[in-house]
């Protein structure tokens, strides 16, 4: 609706009614018919949306139907546009329990949270954590972190470089349209390919691959979108695991020396690709605790040498013999892991053996630590062997739940 810039004679002044002025002689603004009933008609369509019937003698109907109109239907899911809209975990890097860095040029595995990176044909890759300058331009929402694939061997006849994340349940997205956004940049003009797949678990149907898009990666940071027809679930069988998922994949140029860098991904419901979630680290590292935890710090990767901070502890008090003087802790995880996790143990200091509980006096080692009766809530560790010393020990420890 507007003024009636387009009627002849409507004696509108800079665009709007004006009224009459007798001193100067100037004529009052006309309201036309057809501007007035227009005017009228929409705030009737407005009350009767709102299901008002119209009231020559209520002047207050109008606000009445857009507060209606506002309301939430109760029956309606929550707008996925508006809140946990991004299904995949850690889309803009900010957690990496694991380190920052894979263990080795030749090691395929997860190193930023949910998002596990593969390789083959003896190709040799640096993944790692990179930072943005503060107050860059190129990509939005200031992000801290980007991963980056490095690949300093290229290797031969390999046919999987993949960056991938396992979104749990393959009833995810299942039959609906989906759009995907990343941002990405290359050490040159290079070619990505995009999947989804989904995997019905063990004992169930095969695997359906289906595109998304091929996307020429540029030299500079580049906002990607495409959306994808997720396929139904009819005729499908599920595994009885409870290991299906939805995978995102990336799949890099094979044999080949690149550098190619990816931030702000987001997966989310619907043909129209909306700006990146930005959930608060403390949300964001809960769910990944999900599917992994670890008892360090989470500046600090499993296995570093940093003394008994964060590591599970038990006193062998004096006095105390035979079995009963054994350490014995219990960990409680944070999280809810997905499934029942396997347990690694590691020692807290450079000193002894590796894995196995150390004194506080870091001059004594336990010889067999164990974990018993894992579930997906915590587990306990102790250590079965001869009676240890009196002292306090530590240890540290990590559950992995990851599809």
């Amino acid at each position: 609706m507007d003024y009636p810039k387009n009627v002849p004679g409507a004696g509108l002044v800079n665009g709007k009614f004006a009224d009459e002025n007798p001193i100067a002689g100037t004529p009052g603004s006309l309201i036309p018919a057809s501007w007035g009933n227009s005017v009228t008609q929409e705030i009737l369509n407005a009350i009767t949306a709102a299901g008002l019937m119209p009231s020559e003698n209520q002047n207050d109907q109008l606000s009445l139907a857009i507060k209606e109109l506002a309301k939430l239907d109760p029956q309606q899911n929550f707008p996925v546009q508006v809140y946990r809209k991004n299904l995949l975990i850690n889309g803009n890097f900010d957690i990496w329990q694991r380190g920052t860095s894979n263990l080795g040029p030749y090691t395929s595995a997860y190193i930023a949270d949910r998002f596990r990176c593969d390789w083959n044909g003896n190709a040799g890759v640096n993944i790692s954590r990179q930072n943005f300058a503060l107050g860059q331009v190129e990509v939005p929402n200031e992000p801290r972190y980007f991963m980056r694939w490095q690949q300093v061997s290229a290797g031969v006849g390999g046919n999987v470089h993949k960056i991938s994340q396992a979104i749990e349940s393959v009833r995810t997205l299942a039959g609906k349209t989906a759009t995907l956004t990343f941002w990405a940049k290359a050490d040159t003009a290079r070619q990505i390919n995009v999947t989804v797949s989904q995997y019905f678990g063990a004992g169930g149907s095969g695997e359906t691959v289906t595109p998304i898009g091929s996307f020429q990666l540029k030299t500079s940071w580049s906002r990607y979108s495409a959306t994808v027809q997720v396929p139904s679930l009819a005729g499908k069988t599920l595994g009885s695991s409870g290991n299906d998922f939805l995978r995102l994949s990336f799949d890099l140029p094979l044999n080949v020396l690149q550098v190619i860098d990816i931030a702000q991904i987001q997966l989310e419901e619907g043909r129209v690709s909306t700006p990146f979630e930005l959930r608060s680290l403390g949300d964001e590292l809960m769910m990944c605790q999900r599917y992994y935890e670890k008892t360090y710090s989470q500046d600090q990767p499993p296995g570093s040498m940093t003394g008994a901070y964060g590591a599970l502890l038990s006193t062998v008090k004096q006095g105390q013999t035979g079995f009963a003087s054994q350490p014995l802790a219990q960990w409680t995880f944070k999280v809810e892991k997905r499934a029942i996790p396997s347990l690694s143990l590691f020692t807290t200091t450079s000193k002894g053996v590796a894995g196995q509980w150390r004194s506080g006096s870091d001059e004594v080692s336990s010889a067999n630590a164990r974990t018993l009766g894992v579930s997906t809530r915590g587990v306990w560790v102790d250590n079965s062997d001869i009676g240890l010393v009196t002292q306090t020990y530590y240890i540290h420890a990590t559950a992995d739940a990851e599809l």
